[in-house]
């Protein structure tokens, strides 16, 4: 979606609720600089926007709506690009952003259950080959978890399971991952 929309939208909904830049500011808890940058056009994330929503006491769709009417329903103008580290993800819908938000916050879904059953079933019937693999799934565990949800799975169930003499095979791993991914999976590890 065009940024000018979401910000005409915004300065559409002070003007209705008769809201200043900084009684905005001041319900976010941000600076006017801020809220001046937002509304000249600065990159927006979805967190952001949701605070926004939040503050301006307005669904969360209304901010995307520039002129809804019966005629012209805002699915048929909406469109959403989310971009995390779990990939980019495309809405033509309020429906489908949700989907995608109730996804992103939903740390516990089947494709991470699947990574804990297969790193599990790995460390239980070990193969010497497959450490870089074991090393792929702990990685991509701890970037899919929530810090805390990670570190608890790690000390509860990982520790017990691993080998006392596993290594994690840093080499493959930095195949795929920047130098600061690594350090912060290794720093999970502690």
């Amino acid at each position: 979606m065009d940024r000018n929309n979401i910000k005409l939208r915004i300065r559409e909904i002070l003007a209705l609720k008769g809201m200043t830049n900084k009684a905005l500011a001041d319900k976010m808890q941000v600076s006017p600089q801020y809220v001046s940058n937002i509304l000249n056009g600065s990159a927006l994330s979805l967190n952001a926007l949701y605070k926004i929503a939040d503050a301006l006491d307005v669904v969360f769709g209304d901010l995307f709506v520039s002129s809804f009417t019966p005629d012209s329903p805002f699915e048929n103008e909406f469109g959403a690009v989310v971009k995390c580290r779990r990939g980019t993800f495309t809405a033509s819908n309020m429906n489908e952003l949700q989907d995608i938000v109730n996804l992103l916050s939903n740390r516990s879904n089947s494709a991470t259950e699947l990574m804990k059953a297969t790193l599990e079933r790995m460390l239980r019937f070990p193969n010497g080959k497959d450490m870089a693999l074991i090393s792929e799934l702990m990685a991509n565990l701890s970037r899919c978890m929530n810090p805390v949800e990670w570190r608890e799975y790690y000390k509860n169930t990982l520790a017990d399971l691993l080998p006392a003499n596993f290594q994690v095979d840093y080499r493959y791993l930095s195949t795929f991952m920047t130098r600061d991914d690594i350090l912060a999976f290794e720093r999970s590890l502690l």
